[in-house]
């Protein structure tokens, strides 16, 4: 039986640079019978640089490696942008509620991400691509500062094939983006109410983005979120991720709004 705790070796089997900070790791799997749903993260670490948690980002339905997309913030995240294919990464999981994928088979979705808020949910929109008879619309605004913080743009013109992507920045170097943060998309686009909202993204942009929501009739538990960056150890232990009664790491990473709206330390900046 595997012990759900142990850390696993994962070979680097390829690093691709997203952005000037930010890089997709593609990792051997950690174990034989290894998958994960949109959402799960895992824990990452290195000797000597700590451990951090750090959602999936890849194809739910690749049997052959998994990725994971990183920004370097911090000790650990640096130490990682140092490695190269070849090297080597702790891995334990993966952990932790995901998005209900199965709940949007044949409806509409909407996916709103900010920044790097777009790797944890980057899996449904593979997954949508390969399986396009599988959702009906799914409809993406993605805000960011610029162009040279967009991640995947590699993808982008597969994505359009099946989804709707509207892409609002910041501050465009060009018009071939709309300009402005992610709530402007709203007024570009009328979705469908009876759509499952995804979220994911700075917790300043939370407030606004289920404002608009909200005002579009969706119901409040339709409307799903990952709040990954609360988390820390991945145990329950040390507290850092508490949001009312739930720890994040444990109860989450995904939640309703429904389940939060009552508590607002989740709206605040780590």
């Amino acid at each position: 039986m595997r012990n759900d705790y142990q850390t696993y070796n994962c070979k680097i089997l390829k690093v691709e640079k997203e952005t000037a900070d930010s890089s997709t790791f593609t990792l051997s799997l950690p174990y034989k019978g290894f998958n994960f749903v949109c959402g799960q993260y895992v824990m990452v670490s290195l000797p000597g640089f700590g451990e951090a948690a750090i959602s999936i980002s890849s194809d739910m339905n690749d049997r052959k490696a998994f990725q994971l997309t990183v920004r370097e913030v911090g000790v650990l995240t640096s130490a990682m942008h140092n490695l190269k294919k070849g090297g080597i990464l702790g891995v334990r999981g993966p952990y932790g509620r995901s998005f209900p994928v199965s709940q949007a088979k044949g409806r509409n979705i909407l996916i709103v991400v900010g920044g790097c808020g777009i790797p944890p949910i980057r899996p449904v929109i593979l997954d949508a691509v390969k399986n396009p008879q599988k959702y009906k619309k799914v409809y993406i605004f993605y805000g960011s500062k610029n162009e040279d913080t967009l991640f995947f743009k590699r993808e982008y013109s597969r994505w359009r094939k099946v989804c709707d992507l509207n892409i609002a920045l910041e501050k465009p170097k060009t018009k071939k983006f709309n300009k402005g943060m992610v709530t402007a998309l709203f007024d570009l686009k009328n979705i469908p109410s009876d759509a499952i909202a995804y979220i994911c993204g700075p917790p300043i942009m939370y407030k606004f983005v289920i404002e608009k929501i909200l005002k579009q009739g969706f119901d409040p538990n339709k409307i799903f979120m990952s709040l990954e960056r609360h988390m820390d150890c991945g145990l329950g232990v040390c507290q850092h991720c508490a949001v009312g009664p739930y720890y994040v790491c444990k109860d989450g990473p995904v939640f309703s709004y429904e389940e939060l709206k009552n508590f607002k330390t989740w709206l605040s900046p780590i």
